[in-house]
């Protein structure tokens, strides 16, 4: 199948998503406040993205469930460990987080597209679907994408919490 019949054959709306989430990585790399509610928006996209192909794929059984989950596990650590290295600070009346630039966003955003788009061609092509294998690792990639996503996230909403508890939680490192 040609490059050109793989772009004709996207839905629209997975390029509307890669525009979104670009949008995102580059405003990300620039730094700045943001509100906590709209920090959420990212991992929430990712965890229902990976949620729905959980449920709409149709050769996703419980082994794939369960390498979102491990998938999940594993990502909230690392996500853990990039927020706490990020230098973030948080106004606590405003309810809002400041963060330096990184290009660190926009790297995740950009494997993870790449990765379950190669994943979704493979999938609807070659008709992988028959091959649990390429399933599982879709759930795996998407279970560690969202994880890492939220990771970051949890530590965002750790930091709000009184200064005393926060330190001693996070390693005294905020």
């Amino acid at each position: 199948m040609s490059i050109e019949a793989i772009l004709r054959g996207t839905p629209i709306w997975v390029w509307f998503l890669l525009a979104y989430l670009l949008s995102r990585g580059f405003k990300a790399m620039q730094g700045g406040t943001a509100p906590l509610g709209k920090l959420a928006i990212v991992p929430a996209v990712f965890t229902a993205w990976g949620l729905l192909h959980l449920v709409k794929e149709p050769a996703a059984g419980w082994n794939t469930g369960l390498a979102w989950v491990v998938g999940a596990v594993v990502g909230i650590g690392i996500g853990v460990l990039l927020a706490r290295r990020s230098g973030l600070t948080v106004d606590r009346v405003q309810k809002t987080v400041t963060l330096p630039g990184s290009i660190v966003p926009l790297a995740l955003i950009l494997l993870t597209f790449a990765s379950k788009f190669w994943l979704g061609v493979e999938l609807a092509i070659t008709h992988a679907g028959t091959d649990a294998l390429y399933v599982v690792l879709d759930g795996l990639v998407s279970g560690l994408v969202a994880g890492i996503f939220a990771g970051r996230f949890l530590v965002y909403c750790l930091a709000f919490r009184p200064a005393s508890a926060t330190a001693e939680s996070m390693g005294k490192r905020i």
